[in-house]
């Protein structure tokens, strides 16, 4: 009984204390709604000042703003993929058999001989070339070079002896200073060049000969200043049957061959010595002429 007496009581000290604060400013005050909540609840009373009023009362004086539009979104764009470059292997230094396989294998000549002289049948079509007005292409007066070509070789076949003979001596003038160049070319250059262009030459040989590459054969670089080969006892013995014969050389080519075959050793033995002694004079030129150049 005593504590249900002292509730209202305490109410209303509370109330009378709250209303008769007064001179302490807006800051002091404290509702009657607030006092009695906090009373009957037990919590303590929010403090409000003038600057919460104030607020309170300008935020609902403002009207309210409209709903922002949402922003349209923007397709991203898409990222540039980037390709990573390749690292750069660093390149193997070619070997000596490689370099020495990709010379062998050229269509490029290693060395050049000089020039061959032009022959006296040669010097008769410049010649006659010359006299030759040119002709246009498409007209009736054109001519096809295979039918000049025939005009030229009637021409010099229809030339006597007297008429032939100036284009020989210039020729055989032509000759000999292309002779001399040669000789002049092979003292000076370099053997081991040339050993390997005939190697070239003989697998470019082998590939004509294969039917890889279409043309002649290219002959070999031969030393004119060099002793040449012996020939062989057959060689010697082929020379003599040759010497006087009118008929055909492959006739009696066959005919000296089965004669070789059927002689016997001492009949032989003549041209064997002759080869053998050749052969030696061969080797001693030779090694005389390697240590000279």
């Amino acid at each position: 009984m005593l504590s249900r007496a002292l509730v209202p009581l305490s109410r209303v000290a509370v109330s009378r204390f709250a209303l008769g604060v007064r001179g302490f400013g807006a800051s002091a005050l404290v509702s009657k709604t607030a006092v009695k909540a906090a009373a009957i609840g037990g919590k303590k009373p929010a403090a409000t000042n003038a600057k919460t009023l104030v607020k309170a009362k300008s935020a609902a004086a403002k009207p309210k703003r409209a709903a922002a539009k949402p922003k349209k979104r923007v397709a991203a764009k898409p990222k540039k993929r980037v390709v990573a470059k390749p690292k750069r292997v660093a390149a193997k230094k070619p070997t000596k058999s490689d370099l020495h396989e990709k010379v062998i294998n050229s269509t490029r000549p290693i060395v050049k001989l000089p020039k061959q002289a032009p022959s006296a049948y040669s010097l008769f079509i410049r010649d006659r070339w010359k006299n030759v007005e040119p002709r246009e292409e498409g007209t009736e007066q054109a001519v096809a070079f295979a039918a000049v070509a025939r005009e030229t070789s009637s021409a010099w076949k229809a030339l006597s002896d007297a008429g032939k003979h100036q284009y020989i001596k210039q020729s055989d003038a032509l000759r000999s200073q292309q002779a001399q160049a040669v000789r002049q070319w092979w003292a000076g250059v370099d053997r081991g060049q040339v050993a390997l262009e005939n190697q070239r030459r003989r697998r470019y040989n082998r590939r004509v000969a294969q039917k890889l590459v279409k043309g002649p054969r290219m002959p070999l670089l031969r030393d004119p200043l060099a002793p040449k080969r012996p020939s062989s006892a057959f060689f010697l013995f082929m020379k003599e049957r040759l010497v006087g014969t009118t008929g055909p050389i492959s006739e009696t080519a066959k005919a000296a061959s089965a004669e070789w075959k059927s002689l016997a050793e001492a009949a032989k033995a003549p041209y064997v010595a002759k080869a053998v002694a050749a052969s030696a004079a061969y080797k001693t030129a030779v090694a005389k002429y390697a240590s000279s150049s």
